[in-house]
């Protein structure tokens, strides 16, 4: 394939009609040179080129639904849409080589906005000649069938996603896929579909012993179940792309709202809960206030009853206590004792009578006047509160918080809510502020957008998931009923038949199938290990590099024969690892298909630029789209590239027109034309 010419109309950034002309190789100029700073639309030819070939399938629908829809929608260019016009359009000529003969292309496809709505107009032209419907139907096969949208993806080389790219999951399934569209090796998948779908045919179906129907049906089912789980794996990729995407542009959009005094989300989200934060605070201390108002300060105002009521409890103790222990003498106890002592001690009055009884009353009488509470009148003494310990304890903690109660706290509590007022009606006026700017109500809408979407996407991402995981089980449930009916057949001996017939042929055809990927394989294997240690600083950096021919999982050897990991590659190291793999798949599988570089310098040292320029750009492809900025190829690279250059051109969008503009030549140096 080759690109001759590509026309974008009104298409994205592009206002207007804009032409690319490519012509032919002559001799050794293969590079076709793109320049143009971030904004000036590199990223929308690349999308122009595979939305020209593919349609509704640029985005992974088979037809135009919604989704693509909404998309064409967007892309048509505002100010061609503000002046009325409202076509736009992608105009692409390329050469096709069936079978060594070239066949040129022209495919136009146009969308008409009208009244919210898109409707899109193809037309394919073959050598000059307007395919009919059902021409259109088979070149639309070819193309799906030689250059499916995969493969167009696997082979554009994105510099600032290829490490990315290189690491993900899928990156094997990805390579497989690749490959065996290159070289061919699906159509004997397509062939066994065939022998299963002639196997169901009701007049062999019907001619089948049930175990080989239920065998046939399984194998069916299999090949169902194989094509719902790549569909589902790929879908999935492609939600997570979309919602990297989503997540890019929502950041750009956050950055452009807030540079012109907006409020994005997040920053609403904060405030809001700054604010939910600071009204509970002042609630609380809201509260404290009544509390102490409502318990603690009646008693500060009436503080000297309090007192008072504090002193007759401790002088009713005392009494209380008193009272205790003059019952407590009078009984029959102190008498005894003081009996008992004197006639022991031999006590006697002055006369020498024995005076236990009188000697006792004495005491007795000494002792009740010393422990009598002072202070105290007895005889009109009454007790008012006579309260439990508990009670008169309570009352004990109530008289010493009053007495240091601090008037200052309520003070500073109030001076807090006076703040806190102030600081709430502050956030409320900039949350209000950011909703009601009229000039960044699209920019709100647009953000509003893109979080609904990278909803609906996670949705459809953890449903997809969960579908997944229902399929790959299904999928092993079929795998374990038909090697039990395997061996069921296998030990039944039938006689040769039409099931017998195509079960052998599908097993030589996947047999041979086998065969030719380690036979390919190894063909790529060569190249790769050639051109990846040509490139690469170190000279004889790989000894052996090699692809499972089941599983596609790489496995790479240095000069010591130690292992090396993808993940252990340096960023550079990648892209040329990546761009080595590549080249082998296109040079072993003899496939002439243009190559689109964007970035391609980025990650990469002085060595493996000049690498790249000397060893790989001249023989990678017949046709290199490089996509670059003046800093990537700069003036020193763009001099060592000059003698491969086909053609060159430099983008530059002017504001005053909002127009890009096409210049045939590159930053530093105008070619005539």
């Amino acid at each position: 394939m080759q690109i001759n010419k590509l026309a974008i109309t009104n298409f994205g950034i592009y206002y207007g009609r804009n032409e690319f002309i490519f012509g032919n190789k002559k001799d050794r100029s293969n590079i076709i040179l793109i320049g143009g700073e971030n904004g000036t639309g590199k990223t929308t030819f690349l999308s122009a080129i595979k939305l020209a070939l593919y349609g509704p399938l640029f985005l992974g629908y088979k037809s135009a639904n919604a989704k693509y829809i909404d998309f064409i929608k967007d892309k048509i260019n505002i100010y061609s849409r503000a002046e009325g016009n409202k076509m736009a359009g992608i105009e692409m000529h390329f050469t096709l080589y069936n079978n060594g003969e070239p066949e040129n292309y022209y495919i136009i496809r146009q969308w008409q906005l009208t009244r919210e709505t898109v409707k899109e107009h193809l037309q394919v032209y073959k050598n000059d000649i307007l395919l009919t419907d059902n021409q259109m139907e088979e070149f639309d096969h070819f193309l799906r069938r030689n250059l499916p949208p995969s493969l167009f993806d696997f082979l554009f080389f994105d510099g600032e996603r290829v490490q990315q790219y290189v690491l993900d999951s899928r990156f094997e399934q990805n390579i497989k896929e690749a490959f065996m569209t290159l070289f061919n090796l699906d159509l004997f998948d397509t062939l066994k579909e065939d022998l299963l779908k002639y196997l169901k045919q009701d007049n062999i179906f019907t001619s089948l012993t049930q175990e080989q129907r239920e065998y046939t049906q399984i194998e069916y089912d299999l090949r169902n179940q194989e094509n719902v789980i790549r569909s589902l794996e790929k879908r999935i990729a492609e939600l997570r792309e979309q919602m990297k995407d989503i997540q890019v542009k929502t950041r750009e959009l956050e950055r452009e709202f807030s540079n012109k005094g907006g409020m994005i989300a997040r920053e609403r989200e904060a405030l809001n809960e700054q604010l939910f934060l600071m009204e509970q605070e002042k609630k609380q201390i809201t509260e404290k206030i009544k509390e102490a108002t409502a318990e603690l300060l009646p008693f500060v105002i009436t503080q000297k009853l309090l007192q008072q009521t504090v002193t007759q409890i401790e002088t009713e103790e005392r009494v209380e206590r008193y009272n205790a222990l003059k019952e407590e003498l009078n009984n029959e106890t102190f008498p005894l004792l003081f009996k008992e002592l004197s006639r022991h001690f031999h006590i006697t009055d002055s006369e020498g009578r024995e005076a236990a009884t009188s000697f006792a009353e004495a005491l007795k009488e000494k002792l009740f006047q010393s422990i009598k509470p002072a202070g105290i009148n007895f005889d009109h003494f009454q007790f008012i509160h006579q309260m439990n310990s508990e009670q008169k304890q309570t009352i004990r903690n109530l008289f010493h918080q009053v007495r240091h109660f601090d008037g200052k706290r309520i003070d500073e509590w109030f001076a807090k809510i006076h703040q806190l007022t102030d600081e709430i009606y502050t956030v409320k006026k900039r949350i209000e502020h950011s909703l009601t700017d009229e000039s960044l109500k699209d920019m709100i809408n647009k953000l509003n957008e893109h979080a609904r979407l990278h909803e609906q996407i996670k949705y459809e991402i953890e449903a997809n998931t969960a579908k997944l995981f229902e399929a790959q089980k299904f999928y092993q449930e079929l795998i374990a009923k038909k090697e039990k009916l395997q061996k069921r057949i296998r030990q039944a001996k039938k006689d040769e038949n039409i099931f017998e017939l195509c079960q052998k042929l599908s097993r030589v055809l996947s047999r041979y199938q086998e065969e030719q990927v380690k036979k390919y394989l190894g063909t790529v294997e060569r190249y790769f290990l050639q051109m990846f240690n040509s490139l690469m600083r170190k000279g004889q950096f790989l000894n052996s590099f090699k692809i499972d021919p089941q599983t596609f999982e790489i496995t790479m050897l240095n000069h010591s024969n130690r292992p090396i990991f993808k993940h252990s590659l340096s960023a550079g190291e990648t892209q040329l690892f990546f761009l080595s793999l590549l080249w082998a798949l296109l040079k072993a599988s003899k496939r002439q298909i243009p190559f689109v570089l964007d970035t391609l310098f980025g990650r990469l040292d002085r060595t493996h630029k000049e690498n790249l320029i000397q060893k790989y750009l001249p023989i990678a492809a017949n046709q290199v789209i490089i996509l670059s900025t003046n800093t990537e190829v700069d003036e020193y690279y763009y001099n060592q590239m000059k003698p491969y250059i086909q053609r060159e051109f430099s983008l530059r969008y002017d504001r005053s027109s909002n127009r890009v503009h096409i210049d045939n030549h590159y930053f530093f140096q105008k070619v005539g034309i």
